[in-house]
């Protein structure tokens, strides 16, 4: 009798695992937003100096190293195809968040490194919606049962309504992959998807670029403050899925 017990209750425990995880990565992130509104304010603190003056050094060399390589032109071709072949490679292993390509990209100048990872997260979710949608609604139910969080908004809406992709794009514990397999699983027209997508990562993606277009300068507002809101509007989002998720039970 108490191992049915214990079996009847394991999927509400893990269901329960499952939020507190969701809970503790919304809460991390306000507390690294904490951490760097901290630093904005105490930028000036003799010991920050000590370390900033030692990092603009390391920084004045990296970049005499840069203008000492032989074919830099050549050089900034090679980057945004390798970070295209990033991408793609994220596509199918997801072994690293996007955020490393973004900061690749900082070398390039602003604007051409917004265009490559626009271009590249546009390569990222149109591999994995062609290969569900090629693969067809057949293993719809099986990518669902992998992904309970997925499901569980899904559940209140089928159809995979605009709103509902958006904010899987938005909110950063959505994994990347499986989203666009369900939504070329469930046919969703592509134009919409690829463009609704592209918009739910634009957030991110603009924080990114402004704060890499100061990475050489670290201790200033321009660098500092868009993570600040990135994290900030990341944590809150995370943690108002959660709360979504937590109700949910009770409207059923």
């Amino acid at each position: 009798m108490k191992k049915q017990s214990a079996r009847v209750q394991s999927p509400l425990t893990k269901e329960k695992r499952r939020r507190s995880l969701i809970n503790l990565i919304g809460w991390l992130l306000l507390v690294v937003a904490g951490a760097l509104i901290a630093l904005l304010f105490f930028r000036n603190s003799p010991s920050l100096l000590a370390w900033y003056d030692q990092y603009n050094e390391n920084l004045r060399q990296f970049e005499e190293f840069v203008l000492d390589l032989p074919n830099v032109r050549m050089t900034l071709v090679v980057i945004p195809l390798a970070v295209l072949l990033l991408y793609a490679i994220r596509s199918v292993v997801p072994l690293f968040p996007i955020s490393v390509m973004i900061v690749i990209t900082e070398v390039l100048s602003p604007s051409m490194g917004f265009a490559v990872n626009i271009l590249g997260l546009t390569l990222l979710v149109s591999i994995k919606y062609w290969w569900g949608r090629r693969r067809g609604g057949g293993q719809l139910q099986r990518l669902l049962k992998l992904q309970p969080t997925i499901r569980a908004f899904l559940e209140r809406d089928s159809r995979g309504k605009p709103w509902l992709l958006f904010m899987f794009r938005l909110v950063p514990i959505f994994p990347v992959n499986p989203v666009g397999q369900i939504y070329g699983a469930m046919r969703f027209d592509y134009a919409d998807y690829a463009l609704i997508s592209l918009l739910g990562f634009l957030p991110r993606l603009i924080s990114y670029t402004i704060s890499g277009s100061s990475i050489f300068d670290p201790l200033t507002v321009p660098f500092l403050v868009p993570l600040i809101i990135i994290f900030t509007l990341s944590g809150v989002s995370v943690i108002g899925v959660n709360m979504a998720l937590a109700r949910r039970p009770k409207e059923g």
